[in-house]
Order: C-alpha cells, then sequence, then structure tokens
C-alpha cells in the first residue's frame, strides 16, 4: 500500500486490554463521523464486549508502526435458511492521515480471513447511502446485497 511513494506496513491484530486509550480515541471519533453522541459508559459497555470471550464482538487494530489507522468490530450471525454462519462487520473506522492509503480494505480482508478461518460462508455489512468514498471501496471488493435494511423501535 503505498500514497505519495511512501509504502504503508500495516499490523492488524485482535484488541488488547493495553489498546484501551488508542481505541477508545478513535470509537469516540467514529462516532462523531457518524454524527453520534456516546457516553463513558456506553464507551467502557463496548470495550468490555472487545474484551469478553463470553461476547460476541470483536475488534482488529491497525496501525503503522506505533501510530493508529483504525480498527473494525465484527461478530459472528446465524443463517437458518442456509444452515450456514457469516461474520456481520458493525464498525469500520480509518483515521484521517490514513483514509484513502489502503487502511479499510485491509481491516475487511482481515475479517475475511478470520471468516475463511472459523468456517463462516459470508461477511456482511452496511454503509450510510452518503458514504460515497467508502462505497467506492465496497463495489470493488464485494457484490452489492439485494435487500433493504430496516430498524424499528421495541
Amino acid at each position: 500500500m503505498t500514497s505519495g511513494g511512501e509504502e504503508l506496513v500495516l499490523s492488524i491484530r485482535a484488541a488488547r486490554g493495553a489498546d484501551h486509550p488508542v481505541w477508545r480515541a478513535m470509537f469516540r471519533e467514529y462516532a462523531t463521523v457518524g454524527g453520534l453522541s456516546v457516553s463513558d459508559d456506553q464507551t467502557a459497555l463496548v470495550w468490555s464486549w472487545v474484551l469478553s470471550d463470553a461476547a460476541q464482538t470483536c475488534c482488529l487494530l491497525a496501525t503503522q508502526h506505533a501510530a493508529p489507522a483504525g480498527f473494525v468490530h465484527y461478530r459472528p450471525f446465524e443463517r437458518p435458511i442456509t444452515a450456514s454462519t457469516g461474520l456481520w462487520i458493525d464498525d469500520l473506522y480509518v483515521a484521517p492521515a490514513f483514509r484513502g492509503r489502503g487502511v479499510a480494505r485491509a481491516l475487511i480482508d482481515a475479517v475475511r480471513g478470520q471468516a475463511r478461518a472459523g468456517g463462516h460462508d459470508v461477511v456482511r455489512w452496511s454503509t450510510r447511502e452518503s458514504n460515497v468514498d467508502a462505497q467506492r471501496l465496497y463495489e470493488r471488493i464485494a457484490a452489492r446485497a439485494p435487500v433493504l435494511l430496516y430498524n424499528a423501535t421495541p
């Protein structure tokens, strides 16, 4: 991965306890970019999910040397109609200094690798209709699903 002649060498790995300050800063920025506000309690709860073996939420962090480049949250889901499982990407964030340099693709590819290793048959995610920059990447690396996504209040 290059940008202006500089090679981007990423390390992608599962988040661990010592990553909390870096993850927290990126998570809050991700929420802000998405027009959301997350409380300290919400942030702590999500982090507890990331670290818990009992929770479904997994987190991979991308770094270049020690600099945080981005993260992805994903989790398994069951597919009754096909009697199979997949991985769902809930959140994908790339730090501003790393955008357009292949970090998002590397994070998605890492989740795809997790899916292959876990015997899952699909990786799915959604994006905002207005996020055309992300859609350009997604159209190159995945097939657009022929479905609409709905949210209902319980």
